[in-house]
């Protein structure tokens, strides 16, 4: 608090009238009604809409990562399908392996996921001496059941 130059010859009324006129206080001062600023409530609504939209964020994020993992299972499923559909395709350029090509079923774990894989085979079709083989894979997708559907159609090469 500043010292005031108080004169020897001022009585105590005097000195009290004098320190109320010069507009000191021990208190601070008010905020104006118009001072720039933010009030509690303004703080505290911006807190609000941040944290909705932030829960939101954290929501997209779960969504991407549980169709992360998905995707990853679809990835490995369609490799097991393929390697299977290969070695079906390999049998086109010998009689004997073309004929004795019949309904084939497996499981493999892949990752901690177990896959299982069906093919059938149809003779003659789409054409005649052609075979159509259709696989189903399945998993087991974070608690759900998930599949994908695979059609090849082999023609002898003999």
């Amino acid at each position: 608090m500043p010292k005031l130059p108080i004169p020897l010859s001022l009585s105590r009324m005097q000195l009290a009238e004098q320190l109320a006129a010069s507009n000191l206080s021990t208190h601070p001062k008010r905020r104006e009604k118009n001072s720039p600023g933010f009030t509690l409530i303004e703080v505290l609504m911006a807190t609000a809409i941040l944290g909705i939209g932030l829960m939101g964020v954290a929501s997209l994020i779960s969504q991407a990562s549980v169709q992360d993992i998905r995707a990853g299972h679809v990835s490995c499923g369609s490799h097991l399908a393929e390697e299977f559909l290969e070695n079906a395709a390999r049998t086109q350029y010998s009689a004997q392996a073309f004929n004795a090509l019949t309904d084939t079923k497996a499981n493999t774990v892949i990752n901690g996921v177990q896959f299982s894989i069906t093919c059938t085979l149809a003779d003659n079709t789409p054409v005649e001496r052609c075979k159509e083989m259709t696989c189903t894979l399945s998993w087991n997708n974070s608690g759900s059941p998930a599949s994908a559907r695979y059609v090849y159609v082999l023609s002898p090469k003999f």
